[in-house]
């Protein structure tokens, strides 16, 4: 059975004035995951990885650490290694000097930690900075001597807030890489909190979705993206956004824009406690274009805008007056805009959602 490092029950933090930064969340952190918060800005995701670490103490609630109550805990108790978005190093000190800093003011004598500085130093490439002053660095070594040192406090849990956010998106890319790559390497369960859903996609092995304090959908990335569990998850989550329809209910057959149906059978789905409206979604890249004959339900439409985008090609499609939905296709697409075009989709692979509760539906 896989054993849960870090568990919350029922954790809320109230700030002053009554905004209310995270409610009534229960989550259990696997021993050695890769653990992605993600959302907007003031979702809680922030909040909580700070509640966790000791820096904010919950309004209520309890957190545990192995199974031990550490709520009250203070930061320095829970051996619990953060990294900040500016990565706070002593900018006049050199790299080995930012490695050695907390065993050096325990007291340790530089025998006892020498060796344990150059290993790490080795294993994160930072053997040829270690005398290189830390604001001479640049970005990406300033982000590794953060992970070093922190790993060096052996803790038992790496928290990491937004590490990649002042990097350009072609050195960020990089190094999601090596964050990944670092902790298959070390074994160090850790949370990263991202407003990126990129970075989450890649790195996570698991995505906490939170919105207004609150969580929207717990799972692997590729379960958040097949189904999420919400409109919100929906429509925050993929580029471009899940293509989302409001149908209506008649003889067992989803009625949806453009006079395409749906039949409930075929989805697997009884009408019973169907609401009316229901709101189907469709992912872009699930619509194809000129379907032949076969499962695939087909649809016409207009082309009403084409945006290549290297190897793929966003192309919007108009439905009546009123309604487009985006499919993603291979390029070179090359029907022109206002073309009568025919698309097809898998409706295995339609998501429900209940308009009312902003819920999915079966």
């Amino acid at each position: 059975m896989t054993e849960s490092i870090i568990q919350l029950r029922n954790l809320t933090k109230r700030f002053d004035g009554g905004t209310v930064a995270v409610r009534n969340l229960d989550l259990d952190v696997i021993e050695g995951e890769f653990l992605c918060f993600l959302g907007p800005s003031g979702c809680g995701k922030t909040t909580t990885l700070r509640m966790i670490v000791g820096l904010e103490t919950p309004t209520s609630g309890e957190i545990f650490l192995r199974g031990e109550r550490i709520t009250d805990w203070p930061p320095q108790r829970r051996n619990i290694g953060i990294v900040f978005q500016n990565y706070a190093l002593f900018g006049h000190m050199s790299v080995y000097e930012n490695l050695a800093f907390a065993m050096r003011i325990r007291g340790q004598a530089r025998e006892r930690y020498d060796g344990r500085v150059r290993q790490m130093a080795t294993e994160l490439q930072l053997g040829e900075v270690l005398e290189v002053r830390a604001a001479r660095l640049d970005l990406s070594t300033m982000q590794r001597v953060a992970m070093a040192r922190t790993l060096l406090a052996e803790p038992q849990i790496l928290l990491l807030d937004e590490p990649l956010n002042n990097f350009d998106p072609g050195l960020r890319e990089g190094m999601r890489a090596e964050l990944k790559r670092w902790q298959h390497q070390f074994g160090t369960t850790m949370i990263y909190v991202t407003h990126d859903q990129e970075e989450a996609l890649t790195l996570g092995d698991r995505i906490l979705v939170m919105r207004d304090g609150e969580v929207e959908q717990l799972a692997s990335p590729m379960e958040i993206y097949r189904r999420p569990q919400s409109l919100f998850v929906a429509s925050f989550i993929g580029r471009p956004a899940m293509n989302l329809l409001t149908a209506d209910m008649e003889d067992g057959e989803l009625q949806l824009p453009g006079g395409v149906r749906l039949d409930l059978g075929r989805l697997g789905m009884a009408q019973e406690g169907m609401p009316a409206r229901p709101v189907a979604g469709i992912r872009p890249e699930h619509l194809v274009p000129s379907p032949s004959a076969g499962e695939l339900v087909r649809l016409e439409a207009t082309v009403d805008l084409v945006r290549p985008q290297a190897a793929k090609t966003i192309v919007d499609l108009r439905l009546g007056h009123d309604v487009t939905l985006q499919a993603l296709v291979r390029s070179p697409y090359r029907e022109a805009v206002g073309a009568r075009v025919a698309f097809g989709f898998d409706p295995h692979k339609v998501v429900l959602f209940n308009a009312d509760s902003g819920r999915s539906i079966g």
